[in-house]
């Protein structure tokens, strides 16, 4: 193996400072508001931008100067909707950890699964556990508090109930988030962990925690993940990340049509009231407001949806702020155009991709299902697993030299005449083997 460069040292310290920012958000952004400095709860995002920019000048690309055209046409809806620009460029900053960790150098991703790296995921999924418990026993000083950066108020961590029941967020932002991090977390070691004593403390440990968060995505994710690496081989796990893309994708189009054929609003439980509520009000009100004007196209652009909208509102006339499920999410920003391109790109990069890699199907299978019923564009955490796992399945396609098959050259006259000598010396050479074949087949016929 060769030594690990500085660049690629930088990008993994990069890689798991953006993670420990989401894992203790509201710890970050409690305490630097409270020293006077609220921005520096961003600087790894501020850096994983540089990073981004330093790619693209050091190593350009023409598949780059595309994505940049596209990004500034789909801009040019977005201002034409209304949208501010400010709005367009928070939206860029949303999605920056996934094409930073989409940007890692090829030395970055051999070093992330090496000794110290494993090291610092465990230490986070320890505090990640810690924040979880704590926040059992004793209210949390940054729970329910808001900030003030750059004029906006941010909340530090958010405060929300199940009935009676409070939604943890331990050192994190939100329930939400920290639930969908503990996931990925335990999916990542325990894919790296062969100890089966170690992995069962892992998976009661994860249980617990994502348990007490109330959410509901995380840990049916989780046990779909250990279900399919205990029964299934990684050919199997690769056709299930395929299926569980077709999942998210036909999921909110089939509660659209039920709901459009069926009044089944008014039937509730009380235990799933979130998940009735996305497939009864929130799928099927945005894909009707998509539809209305010939939205469904091109979308809202970049900046018209997601938590940019909370910031600076747009008067679309429906709910903006959140779909629910990465794919609305991406209909709902690039429309039914750059969603085609979009999950096209992806499914070709799984079809590529060789099934040896089992650690990144699991987390793939694990976004995958976590995405259906959630907008994994809007997590930190999720961006940067999601980018990740798409380098390596995109590394293990590249690592296989395809087959090209070439016309045969013509041999010249002077080819030719060097081959036909030989060629006269083969036909020469008697038959040693044919004349005793012969003759044994002669007696065959004989004795019968």
């Amino acid at each position: 193996m060769e030594r690990a460069s500085l660049e690629d040292k930088l990008w993994v310290a990069t890689f798991l400072a953006a993670v420990a920012s989401d894992v203790l958000s509201g710890v970050m952004r409690y305490y630097t508001s409270m020293a006077g400095v609220p921005q520096a709860a961003y600087l790894p995002k501020v850096v994983m931008v540089a990073w981004v920019l330093f790619t693209l000048i050091k190593r350009p690309k023409a598949s780059h100067a595309l994505i940049g055209l596209y990004m500034l046409a789909q801009s040019c809806v977005s201002l034409s909707h209304g949208v501010v620009p400010q709005a367009v460029a928070f939206w860029v900053w949303t999605v920056t950890p996934m094409l930073f960790a989409l940007t890692a150098p090829r030395g970055a991703l051999a070093l992330l699964n090496a000794r110290t790296a494993t090291t610092g995921f465990v230490v986070l999924a320890a505090l990640c556990g810690i924040g979880i418990l704590a926040n059992t026993f004793m209210t949390l000083p940054w729970v329910g508090v808001s900030v003030s950066v750059g004029g906006h108020n941010v909340r530090a961590a958010v405060s929300s109930y199940v009935g009676i029941a409070s939604r943890l967020s331990g050192f994190g932002r939100d329930s939400a988030s920290t639930g969908l991090m503990a996931g990925l977390l335990t999916t990542w070691l325990l894919m790296r962990t062969d100890n089966r004593w170690l992995q069962c403390a892992l998976l009661a440990a994860a249980g617990a925690a994502i348990h007490a968060t109330t959410n509901k995505t995380a840990p049916v994710a989780l046990a779909l993940v250990v279900g399919a690496h205990c029964l299934f081989s990684t050919m199997t796990m690769k056709r299930a990340c395929l299926w569980a893309t077709a999942f998210a994708i036909g999921f909110p189009l089939a509660s659209f049509i039920a709901a459009s054929a069926f009044n089944l609003s008014g039937t509730g439980y009380m235990t799933l009231a979130s998940f009735q509520d996305r497939m009864f009000n929130t799928w099927p009100i945005l894909i009707e407001g998509l539809l209305k004007n010939n939205r469904i196209w091109l979308g809202l652009g970049p900046g018209g949806f997601g938590s940019a909208s909370t910031y600076y509102e747009s008067a679309f006339g429906f709910n903006v702020a959140y779909a629910d499920n990465t794919v609305l999410y991406v209909l709902a920003s690039f429309g039914m155009l750059g969603a085609v391109a979009l999950i096209g790109f992806f499914v070709r990069v799984l079809l590529r991709a060789q099934p040896e890699d089992r650690p990144s199907w699991a987390m793939l299978l694990y976004l995958l299902f976590a995405c259906a019923t959630t907008d994994i564009c809007e997590s930190i955490g999720c961006l940067l697993f999601l980018g990740i796992t798409l380098a390596y399945l995109r590394e293990s396609g590249l690592a296989v030299e395809p087959r090209v098959w070439r016309m045969p050259v013509p041999l010249s006259a002077m080819q030719w005449r060097a081959r036909m000598p030989a060629m006269h010396a083969m036909h020469a050479m008697p038959s040693v083997k044919s004349e005793p074949m012969l003759e044994s087949a002669r007696d065959g016929l004989r004795s019968l």
